[in-house]
């Protein structure tokens, strides 16, 4: 396996009115999407999430898949998994609103009580997630305005 691939997502959005944009996934087998404001934004009807709860969504999403992947590894076997994310918003130094923290709580149901057998992966789930890490990381946005 090659050691850098690239992957190519054509993700489309489409303004309807207002702040609410209509996300195409270029799946037939992914329904599109509906993104709106929050109503404290004017404009804004909260009619579906915002950018923001998607990046908490997605970041929540890997992290529990990333676990239940390591414990199907091990044969650990999972009866359920919720997970809990809040985001922290805060100014940065400009005076610009950025999100400044995402907590993430995963809560596993196992078969049985012992975790002598979970603890690895516990240890080493959050390596598999590829939206956690490079989050983290900081991603290069290349963003080109075509007029």
């Amino acid at each position: 396996m090659s050691e850098n691939q690239t992957f190519t997502y054509e993700i489309n959005l489409k303004r309807k009115e207002k702040y609410k944009f209509e996300v195409d996934f270029g799946k037939d087998t992914i329904p599109s999407l509906n993104l709106d404001e929050p109503k404290e934004v004017p404009g804004g009807e909260e009619t579906g999430p915002n950018a923001s709860m998607l990046l908490g969504a997605a970041v929540g999403n890997c992290l529990s898949a990333s676990l239940i992947f390591c414990l199907e590894k091990k044969r650990i076997p999972l009866i359920d998994i919720k997970s809990k994310v809040t985001l922290k918003r805060q100014r940065n130094e400009k005076g610009f609103w950025r999100i400044s923290e995402i907590n993430v709580e995963i809560f596993p149901k196992f078969l049985d009580d012992e975790k002598t057998d979970h603890d690895r992966c516990i240890e080493i789930f959050k390596n598999y997630c590829i939206v956690s890490r490079s989050v983290e990381t900081g991603i290069p946005i290349n963003v080109d305005v075509i007029c």
